[in-house]
């Protein structure tokens, strides 16, 4: 399909986070959180606050997203599985067609990791790149003096999850570099129609955001997660695990609430950035035309419930923030309830755009331009969200009201009446259930099955076309979860640039240095030292030496 001229004149700039909550905004009612950029945005466009990721992990939510397919389709459904090849039409490739500039900043998650999906260029900034090179971020730290830096993303492997501050100042954070190329984007491209997609890996863990905002917020302000120590019983058997999850499990409140308090710095520090942007849009006279987009692929829990992370049915971990801003097609101030999703994101551009979808299957999202003001001109019932494949696969039907989740590793059922326990605290299918309610999941249940029938995998079934249930024991709550993510590029470094990076030891003390929520005796060393870990270069070395 040749680019002979562009159908459409509005630009297009969505800006994605990674793994944050709904509710951790100012405008989502969040009375700590300082968001005036978001803020800002859903002012002068709509908020969509029952927008839900199709599936909450990074790649398969991604992949969503630019294909506008369901994870049987495209074949992500979760992170690091088989490479699918590229054998649907993404947003990119079906806006580059009629002339549109397509750009990419910032993590996006592919592999391989430059494989362009249909965008025109692309400046990555991504979590574990496997080169140097390959990363125009790293390639940008180098040339400003902090190329020996090892975890310029923040500690994995040892602190994964634990309290620690960026090594790197916030002039060259990588929050701050995914603003400063947008904006350059813009003002490069302001005279040609655009879809650029800007993506913060923040505020996914490691919790490290540079001063001032690793300082932003008092720790004793932080509310606990709800629900931290629920009963292990009442914990759907596969995600039983994730209690004890990265030296997160049982820790003290002073750890867990430094952890929220992180985690807000580092919303505020893209909330910068994102009103930065905005500021330049209007120097370039492009606010009027362009769609702004803001979105995340999925949430966190935040120790809510005892989980971390995200992979689960909990609200948590699958209702994103959403805001969208166009003067002329949507509401300013505006409150929408309607049950959306990602998915419904490129059938929204491509209608922007004034481009007809060419591929099969059909996509299964509905623009959000299908009512004067924004928003779905036929109001959805219910939604499902998925994630997995045959024993790690669990599907969830969310209403406005209830919801429904069923996990296909062990049979586990959840039935969640949202309007009368919206903190999701009451199993009603645990303990003696009263038949309106088992009714209800029952109805629920079948629903899910011609679902999966109809967009899910062949193997979900039994042979009585029943949602199977494959027999898995429960995860082992008692045995510590890790990351055993070291950077990858630094041992691809010729060896006079590896011989000058800091060491390991170096890396992780340099992380911690002002923290007091813990100390390296009481957290998982054994697995650091099993997983290739070392504290080479400090006195601290001793401590591993000492694991047997």
């Amino acid at each position: 399909m040749p680019a002979e001229k562009v159908a459409g004149t509005s630009n297009i700039l969505f800006m994605m986070v990674d793994q944050m909550r709904a509710d951790y905004m100012g405008c989502a009612g969040n009375p700590w959180i300082q968001t005036p950029g978001l803020d800002r945005l859903a002012a002068e466009g709509t908020r969509f606050s029952q927008c839900v990721t199709p599936v909450p992990v990074c790649m398969a939510a991604r992949h969503s997203f630019m294909t506008g397919l369901r994870c049987a389709t495209h074949s992500r459904f979760a992170n690091n599985v088989p490479n699918p090849d590229p054998l649907h039409y993404t947003l990119m490739q079906l806006l580059g067609f009629v002339g549109y500039r397509t750009q990419a900043i910032g993590k996006m998650h592919f592999r391989p990791v430059r494989r362009h999906h249909g965008f025109h260029r692309m400046e990555l900034m991504e979590e574990i790149p496997d080169y140097q090179q390959d990363d125009e971020y790293l390639m940008y730290l180098k040339a400003k003096g902090y190329g020996h830096k090892r975890e310029v993303h923040g500690v994995r492997n040892l602190l994964y999850h634990l309290p620690q501050v960026s090594v790197i100042p916030e002039e060259h954070h990588g929050s701050t570099w995914v603003a400063d190329r947008t904006i350059d984007f813009l003002r490069y491209n302001r005279d040609k129609p655009f879809f650029c997609w800007s993506s913060w890996i923040a505020p996914h863990p490691p919790w490290n955001p540079p001063e001032p905002f690793a300082s932003m917020y008092e720790s004793e302000d932080m509310p606990l997660p709800i629900n931290y120590d629920r009963d292990i019983e009442t914990i759907p058997p596969q995600k039983r695990g994730m209690v004890n999850f990265a030296d997160m499990g049982y820790a003290p409140s002073e750890r867990l609430q430094r952890v929220k308090a992180l985690y807000s710095g580092n919303i505020s520090l893209i909330d910068k950035g994102i009103g930065r942007i905005l500021r330049a849009l209007d120097e370039l006279g492009l606010a009027e035309n362009t769609l702004v987009v803001f979105a995340s692929d999925h949430g966190e829990m935040l120790g809510d419930h005892g989980q971390w992370q995200k992979n689960s049915p909990f609200e948590a971990s699958v209702r994103v923030p959403m805001l969208a801003r166009l003067p002329s097609r949507f509401a300013a101030g505006a409150v929408n309830e309607d049950l959306v999703s990602l998915l419904d994101l490129m059938p929204t551009m491509l209608e922007l755009a004034e481009v007809d979808y060419p591929g099969q299957p059909a996509l299964l999202g509905t623009s959000l331009l299908g009512c004067e003001g924004g928003g779905l001109a036929q109001k959805r019932e219910d939604y499902v969200v998925e994630i997995g494949h045959g024993a790690s696969r669990w599907l969830s039907l969310r209403g406005h009201r209830w919801k429904y989740n069923y996990w296909m590793a062990d049979g586990w059922e959840e039935l969640l009446d949202l309007d009368n326990d919206p903190q999701e605290l009451n199993n009603l299918l645990l303990g003696k259930v009263n038949a309106e309610d088992s009714r209800r999941a029952d109805a629920m249940k079948a629903k899910l099955t011609a679902w999966e029938v109809a967009h899910g995998f062949e193997d979900s079934l039994d042979e009585n076309g029943v949602l199977r249930n494959f027999g898995r024991p429960p995860t082992d709550h008692t045995k510590m979860g890790t990351n055993g993510q070291f950077p990858r590029w630094v041992a691809r470094l010729p060896d006079d640039e590896r011989a000058v990076m800091e060491s390991r030891g170096e890396t992780v003390l340099n992380a911690i240095r002002k923290e007091d929520t813990f100390m390296l005796e009481e957290i998982n060393l054994k697995a650091f030292k099993e997983n290739g870990g070392s504290l080479a270069g400090t006195p601290q070395q001793r401590l591993l030496d000492e694991v047997e």
